[in-house]
């Protein structure tokens, strides 16, 4: 099972979908496991896939109710396949659950993904548990030190990579849609975009996305000052405004142990 819109008719292969449900096959009965959900997340499900992006299909399972009473230790990640197209990571669904309530961005990403190659009877019930726990001032302020992270380390260089521009922006209007409208911000690069992206950074944000859809990869050229200059002042903004917010209460993991219980049971 796949859902896709048509922003992704121009990324995604059919070959390679079929080719990504098999393996995703193989991992379930090579590691005795059930996958709760799959889905594509990074670049392509953000909408700015490069001509040579890979798959980065991210997967949540959860294992027989006699593994988890094991003695022996349970290992929560499952890397299935890591290459130039494929990169299949899978987390368990104890460990999910617990980067939820934590408002991780990935787990919450994942579940709001656009392209979905697995689902089950309990995809949607997480989701919208999740959705009920997260707090914005913590997930905004986990996009906030992305981006630092990502400008910091990318974009300080002689010549930087195109998509590391994205990984700076696309994080900062993220945590400027969660403050705002305190729910998790759209996956699509164009929508955060239409709704949170200044109109006098739209051209230099348009010529980026050419740079980086239209090369490799690992394309980069001279820096960009408008766009590093925008980095630096969201940043800041940003920063100020997260700063003077009341810090989240510690989440209530009862539901969540509930759920759990319920999915490992079945």
């Amino acid at each position: 099972m796949i859902s896709q819109d048509s922003a992704f008719n121009d990324t995604m292969n059919t070959q390679i979908i079929e080719q990504i449900q098999s393996k995703l096959s193989t991992m379930e009965a090579t590691r005795n496991c059930r996958l709760i959900f799959a889905v594509e997340s990074g670049s392509r499900s953000w909408g700015f896939a490069s001509q040579t992006s890979d798959y980065d299909v991210r997967c949540v399972y959860v294992h027989s109710k006699e593994r988890y009473l094991s003695i022996m230790a349970l290992r929560d990640t499952i890397e299935w396949e890591l290459n130039d197209v494929y990169d299949i990571v899978g987390w368990d669904l104890r460990k999910a659950l617990q980067h939820a309530l934590r408002s991780n961005i990935s787990i919450v990403e994942w579940l709001n993904s656009p392209i979905v190659y697995r689902t089950s009877p309990w995809h949607e019930e997480f989701r919208e548990m999740i959705l009920r726990m997260i707090q914005p001032v913590r997930l905004a302020s986990r996009y906030l030190g992305m981006a630092d992270s990502s400008y910091k380390r990318y974009l300080t260089v002689a010549e930087p990579m195109y998509k590391e521009y994205f990984y700076a922006i696309r994080p900062l209007l993220a945590a400027r849609w969660v403050l705002q409208e305190h729910t998790p911000a759209p996956i699509l690069f164009s929508e955060l975009c239409a709704a949170m992206l200044p109109a006098d950074m739209r051209s230099t944000v348009d010529e980026l996305l050419a740079k980086r859809t239209g090369n490799a990869e690992k394309a980069n050229g001279l820096p960009i000052p408008k766009a590093i200059e925008f980095i630096r002042r969201e940043s800041d903004a940003l920063r100020q405004q997260i700063e003077v917010l009341p810090p989240p209460e510690q989440p209530d993991s009862r539901e969540a142990d509930a759920f759990f219980l319920r999915v490992v049971g079945n």
